[in-house]
Order: structure tokens, then C-alpha cells, then sequence
């Protein structure tokens, strides 16, 4: 990651952070743990919720960090990121299947990514040399929130937060590689879309919730696998979402820019 001069500035925004982080763990971790109360139907499309603050307090943790350098880092530490989220996950809910004890596994994969991403911190700032003050504090961030998303749009597809659940419908059919890939680019796709002198937190957070409930619809067509209705109803869901907030991040885009105007296509010949 690049690291340039500090860029309070630049971080600082109308949503506070704090509040991100609560809405992220607390909200992540309920929707994940409530899902396997609901029935078939219902619980995917929560766990999927679960999965969506996840993201949007992972986008807001990027993008505070990557406000100290060029952007360029985005990419990096969302990837690395996302690697943590994985093995947290499984290793959590492998734990909770080891020792018997069912419900550990959200937790125990969470407290594993935190761990995880502060080893790593450490090693960027004091072996490597980066010279961000927030590096700490937001690569636990970005990890946590790597985890429930990988955990929450896992049960969503799975139904369940079982290990054993979990790794028919979501490993052995190879959806981890795609949830992989998928939570990265939800995560760090809004800081690098919109990042610029001009960059507001309140539209990179728009376009999160929209990478998010996109993320969320192809989660609904890949839970076809395990039967039923839940698979349709995050579908919708999803898709409902992804209109909504989509919509509201190219208002927002168009209010905040300097003029807009209907350019027309490229023509069909060189000029």
C-alpha cells in the first residue's frame, strides 16, 4: 500500500465510524446467528443482510486507510484481506465442530480474523516500515469484516452454519473461490470508484451498499443448489437492494459533479 501524508481530511466523514464498526460486528454477527432460527426462507435472506453491513463497514474501514496513500493499496489489502476472511471462517467453524460446540463458529472465526489482521498490521508497520497510523486499527477492521461477509453469505447459500453444511454446499462445489473474488470487489470496489480530491464518504458508502446487494443476487442464484424457496427470496431481495442503492450512488454521483451531459456513443467510423 502506498502511504503518503496523513489524510484526516480526506477520511474523516458524516457517518461515523464507530457506528460502521457496531453495525458491522454486532449487526454481521446477530443476522448470522438469527438466520438459523428462521426456516429456510427467511434465514438465508437474513444471513445475507448479515453479510451486506459486513461489506459496508469493510468499504468505510478501506477507505480510511487508503486515504493516507494514493489509493493504490486498495487492491492489496483487500485481497490479503479477504485471504484472512477465508481461513478465519473455516478455522472458526472448524473449531466449533471440533470441540462440539455448534453456535462458537461465527465467533471463533471472527476472533481468528482479528487475530490474524493484527499480526499482519504489525509486520507492515514495524518490519516492513509503513508509516500509517491507522494501519492497526483498520486491517482488523477490514479482516473482521472479510470474515462475516465470507460467513454470512455462506450460511446464506447453506442454510446453516454447521461445518459439515457448510462445506457440501459452499466448499466442495467450489462457491468459496466465487465468494472469495465476489466479497473482495464488494469491499474494495467503492473507495477505488470513487476516490478523488472530490471523494464523499456518504456516496462510497452508496456505492458499497450496491456492490453489496449485487453480490447479494448472485449469492441468491448460487443457493439454487441446496433447494427450496430461500435461494428466490435473496434473489429478489438482493436484487431490490442493489436497484435501490445503485440509484441512490448515481444521483449522488450527478449531484456532486461539476455539470453532466449526455455525450451520445462513440461513432461507428474513426473521424
Amino acid at each position: 500500500m502506498s502511504a503518503g501524508g496523513s489524510a484526516d481530511g480526506a477520511a474523516a466523514g458524516a457517518v461515523s465510524s464507530t457506528m460502521l464498526l457496531a453495525l458491522g460486528i454486532v449487526g454481521g454477527l446477530l443476522c448470522i446467528y438469527v438466520s438459523g432460527f428462521l426456516g429456510d426462507v427467511v434465514g438465508p435472506v437474513i444471513a445475507g443482510i448479515g453479510a451486506v453491513l459486513a461489506i459496508i463497514w469493510g468499504a468505510d474501514a478501506i477507505r480510511r486507510v487508503a486515504s493516507y496513500g494514493l489509493g493504490t493499496g486498495v487492491p492489496s489489502i483487500g485481497y490479503m484481506s479477504l485471504s484472512v476472511g477465508v481461513i478465519s471462517a473455516l478455522a472458526g467453524l472448524s473449531l466449533a465442530t471440533k470441540l462440539n460446540i455448534h453456535m462458537l463458529g461465527p465467533i471463533a472465526g471472527f476472533v481468528v480474523a482479528v487475530i490474524i489482521g493484527a499480526i499482519i498490521a504489525i509486520v507492515a508497520t514495524k518490519i516492513v516500515g509503513m508509516k500509517i497510523p491507522i494501519m492497526l486499527q483498520c486491517t482488523i477492521e477490514i479482516a473482521g469484516a472479510a470474515t462475516l461477509s465470507i460467513l454470512g453469505f455462506a450460511v446464506a447459500i447453506a442454510g446453516s452454519y454447521d461445518m459439515m453444511v457448510v462445506y457440501e454446499h459452499v466448499v466442495a462445489t467450489g462457491f468459496i473461490a466465487v465468494l472469495f473474488i465476489m466479497c473482495t470487489m464488494a469491499i474494495q470496489h467503492p473507495f477505488n470508484a470513487c476516490l478523488g480530491p472530490n471523494e464523499d464518504q456518504l456516496r462510497t458508502l452508496k456505492c458499497a451498499a450496491s456492490t453489496a446487494f449485487l453480490s447479494m443476487t448472485l449469492v441468491g442464484l448460487m443457493s439454487v443448489t441446496t433447494g427450496g424457496l430461500g435461494w428466490f427470496v435473496v434473489f429478489i431481495v438482493g436484487l431490490i437492494g442493489w436497484i435501490v442503492s445503485f440509484r441512490a450512488f448515481v444521483l449522488a454521483s450527478c449531484n456532486d459533479a461539476a455539470s453532466t451531459k449526455w455525450a451520445g456513443l462513440w461513432p461507428k467510423v474513426e473521424q
